[in-house]
């Protein structure tokens, strides 16, 4: 199956021995956590997935994300848009004790269930590699901000200089030597 939207689940058993391919989109609305991350209600979520059963009796989920959206600038909590993909590779398991043994390249993802939520798996995906900070270039968030830069007008009256905190001590011990 490819393009249109990813189906909502899929029964695992078959996926592994099929070694099925979905490639399409997910709806905003069947991913909440994320959603509520975002600065926009709209995001554009692409998802290429692989099933397959590796040499060792593994079952893998490999494929690749691609998203665009908005979310909020860390520095002036305005909307920026943002992109980021990222590459999926998670072996399915029943216990998370068994995590332990895969090998460093590979998630693992906890599954006991016959049907597997794409959107769940997805989303959380999606979480995992979501950038941690945003944010705009220092202009874009002045200029979203409405700061103006102060006029460089050249005449400036020389600023005072600031008095000493110990300048007073000094005049002080200038006295006592004076008596």
């Amino acid at each position: 199956m490819s393009g249109g939207q990813i189906p909502a689940y899929v029964d695992a058993r078959k996926a592994f021995v099929q070694e099925t391919e979905l490639q399409g989109a997910v709806d905003l609305e069947r991913l909440p956590r994320f959603a509520a991350t975002l600065a926009s209600d709209e995001a554009d979520v692409a998802v290429s997935l692989r099933f397959a059963k590796a040499d060792n009796g593994q079952r893998t989920i490999s494929g690749h994300l691609r998203v665009a959206t908005e979310v909020s600038c860390q520095r002036c909590l305005e909307p920026m848009p943002v992109a980021w993909e990222d590459d999926i590779a998670l072996v399915l398991l029943e216990d998370e004790s068994l995590a332990t043994r895969l090998e460093p390249e590979w998630d693992p993802w906890v599954w006991t269930e016959p049907k597997l939520m794409l959107a769940e798996l997805v989303e959380e995906q999606l979480l995992l590699s979501m950038p941690v900070v945003s944010y705009h270039t220092d202009q874009e968030c002045a200029d979203k901000l409405g700061y103006v830069p102060a006029a460089d007008t050249g005449s400036e009256a020389p600023k005072a200089q600031k008095e000493s905190p110990f300048a007073v001590l000094k005049a002080l011990k200038k006295n006592d030597s004076n008596d």
